[in-house]
C-alpha cells in the first residue's frame, strides 16, 4: 500500500476498532460480574429481611406468597430438617444446604443458593443461575451498546483528522504541480508543519543545487556559442583565401593556415566536451589509480607536441603513488596541465613533472597526526602566471594577454573540475625553473596511510 493517506486510515481504523472490541469485552465482563454480586447481595438482604419479620407460618409477608412472579425462591426448614415452608411449591427446588452461599445442582438447574439460621430455623433463598444469567445479559448489553454508536463515529473522526492533517502535504504538491519550469524560488518552511520542515529544505536545498546546475549549463552554452564563433569565422576566411589562391605557393600558405584552424576549433571542442562531462555529474566512480601510470601516459599523450615546440618534457621524480579518482579523468587533468606547459614554454625550454608522496598535517591548520599524500607537480621554464591572476585562471575561457594561439582557455577549468570531483585541490606557485609551478595535492587513500610512521 503506497498511499499515506490510505496507510494511515486503515491502522488507525483497526486500532480504534480493536480498542473498541477490547473495551466492550471488558466492560461486558465487568457488568456481568457487578450484576453477579447485586443478585447475591439481593439474596442476603431478602434473606435477612424475612429473618427480621414474623416467622409465623404459613407466610412471611406477600412479598414472598406462591401467587407473586417473582425470581426468589423461600425455603425454611424447621431444626429437626423438615420443610416447613417454602414459596413457590416445585418438585425440583433444591434441598437444605450448607449455611452461606452454595451453587447447587437441581436435575440439570444450577441454583445459586444463600442459607441462614434465625430462631433455630434454617432460612433458604434461592435462584435459577439461568434467570441470574438472563438478567445478567441483558443489563451488561445496555452497557455496551453505546460503545456501538461510539465506534463508527471515532471512525469518522480519525478519517477527518487523518485529511486534515496531510492537507499541509496536499498544498505543497499542488503548489509545486503548478509551479514554473524555471522557477527556482525557495519554499517557505515556516507555513507547514515541523515534521515537514526538514523535506522542504531539503527540497530548498534541491532548488538551489538545480538553480546552479542551470545557471552553469546557460553560461556554458553562452560561453560555447561566443567561443566557437570565431574559429569557424577564421575558418570560413581561410577557405575563402584557399580559393583565391592563384598559385602553390599560396594554395600551400592557405592550406596550411585552414590545417591550424582546424585543429585550433577541433582542440576547442574536445576541451567543450570534457569540461561538459566533467561538470555534469554523469563521471566514471572513484577508483584506485597509480598517479605515476597516469603521469607517464600524458607525457607519452603530449611527446609530439613537446618535440614540434622544441621542449624538454620528463618525468623529473617518480614515487609511485596510489589515488582515489576517476581514471579518465585523471589522465585529463594530468594531460592538461602538460599540455599547458608545453604551450606557454618557449622553444628550448623545459616541462618537468614530479610524482611523490609527501607527508603533511592531517588538519589543514597543521593539527592531527600525519599523512602521506600523493603530490603531481608539473614545472615549467614559461613566463609564469602573476600572482593577480593566478586565480582568474581557473575561470573558463579566460586568457592572459599574450597567450599562444591554438589554446581555449578551458584547460585549467577542466583540471579543477576534475580535481574538486577527487577531494584535491590544486595549488599554483613559481617553479624553480622560473615558469608556473602547478602542484595537486589529493587526499590520502587507506593504501598510502599503512605506510604512515608510527
Amino acid at each position: 500500500m503506497k498511499s499515506l493517506r490510505a496507510r494511515l486510515l486503515l491502522l488507525l481504523s483497526v486500532a480504534v476498532t480493536v480498542a473498541a472490541l477490547v473495551q466492550a469485552v471488558a466492560v461486558f465482563r465487568n457488568a456481568m460480574n457487578e450484576a453477579d454480586a447485586v443478585f447475591d447481595y439481593h439474596l442476603q438482604q431478602l434473606a435477612l429481611s424475612l429473618a427480621s419479620g414474623d416467622m409465623g407460618l404459613p407466610g412471611f409477608g406477600p412479598d414472598v406468597s406462591p401467587g407473586n412472579n417473582v425470581d426468589y425462591v423461600v425455603q425454611v426448614w424447621a431444626p429437626d430438617g423438615k420443610r416447613i415452608y417454602v414459596s413457590r411449591p416445585r418438585s425440583d427446588l433444591p434441598s437444605q444446604a450448607v449455611l452461606g452461599y452454595t451453587n447447587v445442582m437441581v436435575g440439570n438447574e444450577q441454583w445459586r443458593v444463600y442459607s441462614m439460621q434465625a430462631g433455630g430455623r434454617t432460612i433458604q433463598v434461592g435462584q435459577s443461575t439461568a434467570t441470574r444469567q438472563a438478567l445478567a445479559l441483558g443489563f451488561a448489553l445496555r452497557s455496551i451498546w453505546p460503545m456501538a454508536v461510539i465506534a463508527p463515529l471515532l471512525l469518522l473522526a480519525v478519517a477527518w483528522v487523518v485529511r486534515r492533517s496531510l492537507k499541509p502535504l496536499s498544498d505543497l504538491s499542488l503548489e509545486l504541480e503548478n509551479r514554473a519550469a524555471t522557477s527556482f524560488d525557495p519554499l517557505d518552511p515556516h507555513p507547514v508543519v515541523s515534521e515537514m520542515r526538514p523535506v522542504v529544505r531539503a527540497m530548498n536545498g534541491l532548488f538551489a543545487r538545480t538553480r546552479q546546475a542551470f545557471e552553469t549549463q546557460r553560461m556554458f552554452v553562452a560561453d560555447a556559442a561566443h567561443e566557437l564563433r570565431s574559429p569557424l569565422a577564421a575558418l570560413k576566411v581561410q577557405v575563402q583565401m584557399l580559393g583565391r589562391a592563384h598559385d602553390d605557393a599560396q594554395r600551400g600558405v592557405a592550406l596550411a593556415r585552414l590545417e591550424s584552424g582546424i585543429d585550433r576549433a577541433s582542440h576547442l571542442v574536445e576541451q567543450l566536451l570534457l569540461l561538459a562531462r566533467n561538470e555534469s555529474g554523469a563521471e566514471e566512480a572513484l577508483a584506485p589509480v597509480s598517479l605515476l601510470d597516469t603521469a607517464r601516459v600524458a607525457l607519452s599523450d603530449t611527446a609530439e607536441l613537446a618535440q614540434t615546440r622544441g621542449v624538454d618534457a620528463g618525468l623529473e621524480d617518480a614515487e609511485d603513488c596510489t589515488v582515489l579518482a576517476p581514471a579518465s579523468g585523471l589522465r585529463i587533468l594530468v594531460r592538461n596541465l602538460v599540455d599547458n606547459a608545453l604551450r606557454y614554454t618557449p622553444a628550448g625550454g623545459r616541462v618537468d613533472v614530479r610524482v611523490r608522496c609527501e607527508m603533511q598535517p592531517a588538519e589543514r591548520n597543521g593539527s592531527g597526526p600525519p599523512h602521506r599524500m600523493a603530490v603531481l607537480e608539473v614545472n615549467d621554464s614559461g613566463p609564469g602566471i602573476p600572482a593577480e591572476d593566478r586565480e582568474r585562471v581557473f575561470d573558463r575561457f579566460y586568457r592572459r594577454d599574450g597567450s599562444p594561439a591554438g589554446g581555449s582557455g578551458l584547460g585549467l577549468a577542466i583540471v579543477r573540475s576534475v580535481a574538486d570531483r577527487c577531494g584535491a585541490r590544486v595549488e599554483l606557485g613559481t617553479a624553480d625553473l622560473g615558469g608556473l609551478q602547478v602542484r595537486v595535492v589529493f587526499p590520502p587513500t587507506a593504501e598510502q596511510d599503512r605506510f604512515r610512521p608510527g
